[in-house]
């Protein structure tokens, strides 16, 4: 009995099948299938019932499987507080949004190169609810989404706030006043999809200011969705500190709307499990090259508003290590993609 026979029986388990355990190995299903018969003739005994057209676990199997998780938590915990970092090897599947691509993903994929020059780096952009999908079913390994993700056997790890603004093209005639939720009836809103957290987050706060849309067009990128906005389509709720620049150059005007909406925070998640040795790891090395602000702490677009400028991205501070255990939930911001405007 090995190590490696252990370690596929899991993902067998975990994944439902000896295919699909094979494509998380990186292997073949021939290959699983021998170090599945070495492990049941190393123990004498069978595993799976192979008499149905599926593979099911035998009482034996399923009195293994906690036992086999345990021996490979151990295993990963030996390798990750006792061994050499730079020796740390294996591939790390990372499923992160557009916002954070575009922002400081690179950084982390540098710090991750240097101090783990063994690890491979798969990535993976696409849209909170699809990127959560895979990280249920064992296709990644850590995601950086907004959240925090209350799911049980997830981990949340906070990696800071984004704070986010009412924005339009001056050439689109929004008045510089305050302004309410019912006053941006008169022009079009420009959002993400119906199924992102951001969605779902402007749908409530209008609810509750008795306002309603004239017309609202969805875009699953947040880049498509500035530059949708940009050209004057509509009024966009958008990270203000990472389109200040269009601010500044006078493509973009911050509009001044109450009552405010809450920051947007976000979270490495990963199983609590912890058969994956690199998880916890990439998601502390994450929590330190964030750029975005800690979470709570706003840094005043309303101050932006009034003197009309862009203000300087903050450097990333350190950030206190804290994982949390979540229970249920389901948030999005955005991803890559085309826009629609839906059926009036």
């Amino acid at each position: 009995m090995t190590l490696k026979q252990l370690h596929t029986f899991y993902w067998v388990c975990r994944l439902g099948g000896f295919a699909a355990a094979a494509e998380h190995l990186h292997t073949t299903q021939s290959a699983v299938s021998m170090r599945i018969q070495d492990l049941e003739r190393s123990l004498g005994v069978a595993l799976f019932d192979r008499s149905q057209r599926s593979a099911r676990l035998t009482a034996k199997g399923q009195e293994l499987v906690k036992d086999a998780e345990q021996l490979i938590t151990l295993a990963t915990h030996i390798r990750h507080r006792i061994g050499d970092p730079q020796v740390l090897s294996g591939t790390v599947r990372l499923g992160v949004t557009e916002f954070v691509a575009v922002t400081w993903l690179p950084e982390l994929v540098t710090a991750i190169n240097k101090n783990y020059p063994s690890v491979v780096v798969e990535l993976d952009v696409d849209l909170t609810l699809n990127q959560l999908q895979k990280l249920q079913s064992g296709d990644l390994d850590l995601a950086v989404l907004p959240g925090p993700i209350e799911q049980p056997g997830l981990t949340n790890v906070s990696l800071g706030s984004v704070e986010f603004a009412w924005m339009a093209s001056p050439k689109l005639g929004v008045p510089r006043s305050r302004l309410t939720p019912r006053d941006l009836h008169d022009w079009p809103l420009l959002t993400l999809t119906r199924d992102s957290n951001l969605h779902r987050l402007l749908g409530t706060w209008f609810e509750e200011n008795d306002a309603t849309f004239r017309r609202v067009d969805v875009c699953n990128s947040i880049g498509v969705l500035a530059a949708l906005t940009i050209a004057g389509l509509g009024v966009s709720f958008l990270p203000w500190q990472h389109f200040a620049h269009e601010v500044q150059a006078g493509r973009l005007q911050l509009l001044d709307l109450t009552p405010k909406l809450p920051d947007l925070e976000y979270f490495a998640v990963f199983e609590k499990r912890q058969t994956q040795p690199l998880s916890q790891t990439i998601a502390m090395l994450a929590q330190r090259h964030s750029t975005f602000g800690k979470a709570g702490e706003r840094r005043g677009p309303a101050k932006a508003h009034v003197a009309r400028s862009a203000r300087p991205r903050r450097q990333p501070a350190e950030r206190a290590e804290r994982q949390v255990l979540q229970e249920d939930g389901l948030p999005e911001l955005c991803g890559p993609g085309s826009c629609r405007s839906p059926p009036s």
